[in-house]
């Protein structure tokens, strides 16, 4: 979870996050009500749960359906990987800081979720950003897209996103260190300690994977609006000599790209209130209150729990797969499962590790 800090003066070399600001000690106490913290606790407890629950019921259709295995779906795969793993080994312990209001797992701990932190949710971001190209390669070039989009080519991104990530979370040893924000009961990166760094990781790690992702689908909705158009002006007898398995795949891939743009919105929706903090942050004149930043910080965390529902009813054959799944019901089969999302079938086991 990328969070932001700097002190009230805006002297980001000597700012320290022993309470929100260094020179403020009554901010460190926690003048919460038992009310206020049982209520954090159990919306957090809330979001974990949904979100294991959620990513793991995505992970299982996907396995169990052999239809649902699609080039699109390798970067759901992907996602879902990223976001049960931001819920099961960093999520716990930000609620377990928001009971305590301070951190209690000691400093090299802390090194680690502010690592996991990063991780995972720049492989997140990256993730929609690869996901968002692949559309963008479906709906404008879609004669290219076996020849562009192989199984290999799809591996490549997916080891280029953890990679970049890896990256992402170990430069702060390089250029910053990692800290215990009480504000937000959170260990992430201390960027008050080199605003260069802090610029830098900003614009390449999140705003720029966001710019793409806003291009690829303007592009996108642009053609679309297009293609109504043509198909508005166009006689009876064009529409009937064009092929059904033509206009069928037309409809997938229209549909596929909707319901992915959806996810992208709602990944945007969720983090953009934190970005708007990270500016008041790093201005150094920041006086919203904590409440602010601790809400926006679960809102980031809350889109880990989304998807699912999204896919859901977004999506008929994850719905049937995800009922077929919680039902237990073993009869179901790929022959019920007719999958509705950039079906693509060509070498897409291959690209699951399937032969």
């Amino acid at each position: 979870m990328t969070s932001f800090g700097a002190n009230v003066n805006g002297t980001f070399a000597n700012a320290s996050y022993e309470g929100r600001y260094y020179n403020d000690m009554d901010s460190t106490k926690d003048k919460r009500s038992t009310f206020v913290i049982c209520f954090e606790t159990r919306l957090l407890c809330a979001i974990i749960v949904t979100a294991i629950i959620g990513n793991s019921l995505i992970l299982t259709a996907i396995y169990r359906f052999r239809s649902l295995q699609t080039k699109t779906n390798v970067f759901v795969v992907n996602l879902a990987i990223a976001d049960i793993s931001l819920a099961v080994l960093a999520m716990p312990f930000t609620m377990t800081s928001s009971i305590t209001y301070e951190w209690i797992f000691g400093d090299t701990f802390c090194k680690v979720q502010g690592i996991f932190n990063s991780l995972f949710c720049e492989a997140s971001i990256l993730t929609l950003t690869f996901v968002s190209l692949e559309r963008f390669i479906a709906i404008l070039h879609p004669l290219k897209y076996q020849q562009w989009m192989t199984p290999r080519t799809i591996k490549i991104m997916v080891v280029y996103i953890w990679l970049q990530s890896l990256i992402c979370a170990t430069s702060t040893f390089l250029f910053s260190k990692f800290e215990f924000l009480k504000f937000e009961h959170i260990c992430t990166v201390d960027w008050s300690y080199s605003i260069g760094y802090t610029f830098f990781f900003v614009v390449t790690f999140f705003f720029l994977p966001f710019a793409a992702m806003a291009v690829c689908y303007f592009v996108i909705l642009r053609k679309a609006l297009e293609q109504r158009r043509k198909i508005a002006s166009i006689t009876v007898g064009e529409i009937r000599g064009q092929s059904n398995e033509e206009q069928r795949k037309t409809k997938q891939e229209h549909k596929a790209t909707i319901m992915i743009a959806i996810v992208v919105g709602t990944f945007s929706a969720c983090w953009f209130p934190h970005a708007v903090g990270i500016f008041c942050l790093v201005s150094g004149n920041c006086e919203w209150p904590d409440s602010y930043f601790i809400a926006t910080t679960w809102l980031a965390m809350l889109n880990s729990a989304l998807n699912s529902g999204i896919y859901g009813l977004m999506n008929s054959s994850f719905k049937r797969a995800f009922k077929s799944i919680l039902l237990r019901d073993r009869f179901v089969t790929d022959a019920n499962i007719v999958t509705v999302i950039g079906k693509r079938t060509q070498g897409v086991s291959r690209a699951f590790g399937n032969e």
